[in-house]
């Protein structure tokens, strides 16, 4: 077998076994027992093998236990054999590897997963896998298996299996290595997008070994392999010292000479700092943007083509920023770190994102005014349109420095989406190579950067082409309400990542009031009883859970949130979306929207949340019904409302949800006690969205 990672290159392995029936034996029996049930109970026999070695009538989850006869126990191997969730394929995962590696020092536990038919016969499994794993790490002793490493293996349908098993695994439940040989289905998408459906941990503990056999087809190999280059690219690697933070002269000291006559020669208050995607505003085709955004701003280009983290630091170190004081840097870098087609090395996620903080920090000591934009890496992708490792490190790196935004010097700034499809795909109208924005791409990133921009230098929106649709605008807090709506938004960039959320909820005062953190408190900051805490205990009590929801928000203002940081660096796996209710009212801060502006507004923020947290389900709520009379205009419009929404959702392959026929009688009117103001869910109208929910938050 040729091994991709020379670290680990260790084969597991399966043994045969006939069943012979369920039989519970006796506790004493748990040290030699061959068979164990996932409750941690020996039993007389397994599932029933057949004379070709494979199991293909599978009756209950169970280990079978081949015990080494070593002195020296290294520890026990989980072993998922294959058969495409269909059949275990005991016999030819080699019973002669097994006793091999026995002779090592491993016990080896085989697990006899479900397998079938079924539409849910895959999670079955991984309930299985994870149930079996949780025995063998907290229990091992109990039966006998020795050692101090629990290690993870799987074969063909196995490795897919032992990968979903690791996906949103924190390090300390984590094994200590993990061996996928021929993984099968990592070529596989989540539904409606390009992004793979399973990816290495975010913060990889385990030593990871991935082979192959060479009889494997193209899709099995090259997934598998960027499979392992996305989990090498999310490990720490050698911070000590961090190749991207050592300053490192770059090709072009032409450039940097002409660069250090210009700062001479003058001072100015933007500075935009790069590499090709900065530098290409120097060419004619862009002239016309740089003239409209940053010119009028006195700007200076300092990007260079090619370059690194660390050639940008030397750039800084030896001179470009002497003399100057800026009112803003922009700073764009990071694609080239994780170059592995022109480099002879390729930067983790860590490193390129401890560069990046380097070049922040040099900055704050040559120019201790001046703010600083950081930019979110753009998302290339060598090949093609859809997500490799290259973009999934970029994007781990950005996760990483978004958390040096402080918001009163650093700022971070996310312009992806505007680059992307809806499936999460790269638009080749705005990025031609799939690495750099074209003319039209670049315009986008300049007015998706505007505003924050704007705000920082003091000055007036440059973008002539704001959109007549203000469900799409970014806009803060409009509306006065019952709470201070600023400081919910500083609380929730106080608490986010310490939640570390495995469950969002955006929306507005429908949200908001149902509970959760933020706390609720009114204006005066005293605490605020919420209108649904029986139902919310009973879906999300043990989850970790943040609630986006904001009373009178609007899709424009749950916009402009999703842009200054309330999700950057999460990685919840559930999003539920409640918004748009608020966009028919008509006030003096704010128009009504028609149903399809709301629509549109409602798919800016899912892409939004799928451009920054590409592998969450996002569940989208039709709008609740409101207003008593069923005639009522505003309750005709939700009603067209929901109508476009299902086209779109199902369209793009989005969840909807359409509780309302739920909250409402035959003839369309509220029964009692489902609600509090004909707007507002009471805990029993909670109760029914709680239900409703419920299979996709426990499922996960």
């Amino acid at each position: 077998m040729k091994a991709l990672c020379r670290h680990y290159t260790l084969i597991f392995f399966a043994i045969v076994s006939t069943a012979h029936g369920q039989t519970v034996l006796k506790k004493q029996d748990l040290q030699h027992a061959k068979y164990l049930s996932l409750d941690g109970k020996a039993l007389s026999g397994g599932n029933k093998t057949g004379a070709d070695g494979i199991v293909h009538q599978f009756k209950m989850p169970l280990l079978r236990l081949l015990r080494t006869t070593s002195k020296t126990v290294r520890g026990t191997v989980l072993l998922l054999p294959a058969g495409e969730y269909k059949t275990l394929n005991i016999k030819n995962a080699s019973q002669d590897t097994a006793l091999s590696l026995n002779k090592k020092g491993y016990d080896v536990a085989i697990l006899d997963y479900h397998i079938g038919y079924g539409p849910n016969t895959r999670d079955l499994a991984l309930k299985d896998a994870k149930s079996a794993f949780k025995l063998i790490k907290e229990s091992r002793t109990t039966f006998g298996l020795r050692g101090s490493q629990a290690n993870i293996a799987g074969i063909a349908a196995g490795g897919h299996l032992a990968a979903r098993m690791l996906q949103y695994m924190d390090r300390p439940q984590q094994p200590d290595s993990l061996s996928l040989i021929s993984p099968s289905y990592l070529d596989e998408t989540i539904p409606g997008t390009v992004f793979p459906a399973v990816i290495p941990p975010i913060n990889p503990k385990a030593k990871l070994g991935v082979t192959f056999t060479g009889t494997e087809d193209i899709m099995t190999t090259q997934s598998g392999k960027e499979y392992q280059k996305t989990w090498t690219g999310y490990t720490k690697g050698n911070m000590d010292p961090n190749p991207a933070a050592i300053s490192t002269e770059g090709y072009s000291r032409k450039r940097h000479d002409e660069k250090l006559a210009l700062v001479a020669q003058k001072k100015f208050d933007l500075i935009m700092l790069g590499n090709s995607i900065t530098n290409n505003f120097e060419k004619q085709e862009y002239q016309q943007i740089w003239k409209q955004f940053f010119e009028p701003r006195n700007a200076l280009n300092l990007g260079f083509s090619g370059y690194r983290t660390e050639n940008l630091l030397w750039n800084i170190e030896n001179g470009e920023l002497e003399g100057q004081s800026p009112k803003v840097l922009v700073l764009e870098i990071g694609t080239n770190n994780v170059d592995e087609k022109n480099y002879p090395t390729r930067h983790t996620a860590a490193q390129l994102a401890g560069g990046m903080e380097a070049i922040v920090k040099l900055v704050r000591i040559k120019l201790p005014s001046t703010k600083i934009i950081i930019l979110r890496c753009f998302p290339g992708a060598y090949g093609g349109p859809n997500p490799t490792s290259h973009r999934a490190i970029l994007e781990r790196a950005s996760d990483i420095v978004a958390k040096l935004a402080d918001n009163k010097d650093i700022f971070y700034c996310d312009v992806n989406h505007v680059f992307l499809n809806f499936d999460g795909s790269i638009n080749r109208e705005l990025m031609p190579d799939y690495l750099h924005p074209s003319p039209a791409g670049a315009k986008l990133w300049a007015q998706a950067m505007e505003p924050l921009l704007s705000s920082l230098m003091g000055d007036h929106s440059l973008d002539n082409e704001i959109p007549k649709n203000t469900a799409i605008v970014p806009l803060p807090k409009l509306e006065n309400d019952s709470y201070n709506w600023w400081d919910r938004h500083a609380e929730v960039l106080r608490i986010k990542d310490r939640i570390n959320p495995e469950v969002v909820l955006i929306g507005n005062s429908i949200t908001h009031f149902w509970g959760g953190q933020p706390k609720l408190v009114n204006n005066n900051g005293q605490p605020r009883i919420p209108n649904g805490p029986k139902s919310w205990d009973s879906v999300f009590a043990k989850h970790r859970v943040l609630n986006l929801g904001f009373g009178w928000d609007r899709t424009q203002n749950a916009l402009w949130r999703l842009d200054h940081g309330e999700i950057d660096g999460l990685h919840p796996r559930t999003i539920i979306v409640d918004i748009g209710t608020n966009n028919t009212s008509q006030t003096e801060n704010a128009r009504m929207n028609t149903s399809s502006e709301i629509v549109e507004g409602i798919r800016a923020v899912c892409l939004r949340l799928r451009s920054k947290i590409p592998y969450a389900r996002i569940i989208v709520m039709a709008i609740f019904p409101r207003e008593k009379d069923p005639q009522h205009p505003r309750r005709l419009l939700i009603n067209e409302i929901n109508r476009e929404l299902a086209v779109f959702a199902n369209e793009n392959h989005l969840t909807l949800l359409d509780i309302g026929p739920k909250m409402l009688n035959a003839d369309g009117t509220f029964p009692p006690g489902i609600m509090l103001d004909y707007t507002h869910p009471a805990d029993k109208g909670y109760q029914i969205w709680a239900d409703a929910i419920r299979p996709y938050i426990d499922e996960r």
